[in-house]
């Protein structure tokens, strides 16, 4: 883009040269029709001189005219701004669907299974609290050396029932809130509610001699834990 300063110069440049041009022509037909005017400034052109002289002069003015105009023209081609190229955002998900995906994939399958079977079984009509203090006690069992890992623990003879018979309805929601407490304690997502309890039995019942040499350690509705 021009500036206008350079605009206002080149307009008052061609100007000036028009004034001169015509002041020129002027002065030649004057000096044609005034010999002695002529011959007194030692002016002394032929006619032929005199025609050229002027077509010189039309000419010049014709030319600065036009380069004038040509100044004043803008480019033909105007230059596309430049825009630039939108990127498409990619949906990112919600930061805990992050985690709770990453922490499914490190759960073993069988072990939510066998956590699920225990917390079905033994306190399916308990609330959270205590549904999470069953799976906890498998999960104390197996840090004291009382299985190798929750499943071994919920099989070891005279523990808890014969869990590779037992198939509850897995449509209900009693058995997707049990796989849910399983999901948590085996994630270590649940506190320990137990309090870190290695057994349990149901309240309702009378203690027998293995649990009254026991420490109560929590009650939670329907059961009682002891280490």
């Amino acid at each position: 883009m021009r500036r206008p300063l350079i605009w206002q110069a080149r307009a008052r440049f061609w100007l000036f040269l028009q004034v001169v041009s015509v002041a020129l022509v002027e002065w030649l037909l004057a000096a044609n029709s005034r010999r002695g005017a002529v011959s007194a400034m030692i002016v002394n052109l032929t006619p032929r001189l005199q025609m050229q002289a002027v077509m010189a002069a039309v000419l010049l003015v014709s030319s600065l005219a036009l380069g004038h105009a040509a100044a004043q023209t803008p480019d033909a081609t105007p230059v596309a701004p430049v825009v630039p190229q939108a990127v498409a955002a990619v949906p990112m998900a919600p930061e805990s669907e992050q985690i709770k995906k990453s922490e499914q994939i490190k759960l073993d399958k069988k072990h939510v299974t066998c956590v699920a079977k225990v917390v079905h079984h033994e306190a399916g009509n308990q609330p959270r609290a205590g549904q999470i203090a069953v799976a906890h006690v498998l999960m104390n069992r197996v840090k004291h050396g009382h299985g190798s890992d929750v499943c071994d623990a919920a099989k070891r003879p005279g523990q808890f029932f014969p869990i590779d018979r037992y198939h509850p309805d897995r449509s209900t929601n009693q058995w997707s809130e049990a796989v849910d407490v399983a999901r948590d304690v085996l994630a270590g997502k649940a506190r320990d509610t137990s309090r870190g309890a290695l057994f349990f039995h149901a309240n309702w019942a009378k203690p027998d001699r293995f649990f009254r040499g026991r420490t109560k350690v929590a009650r939670l509705d329907d059961h009682d834990f002891y280490r």
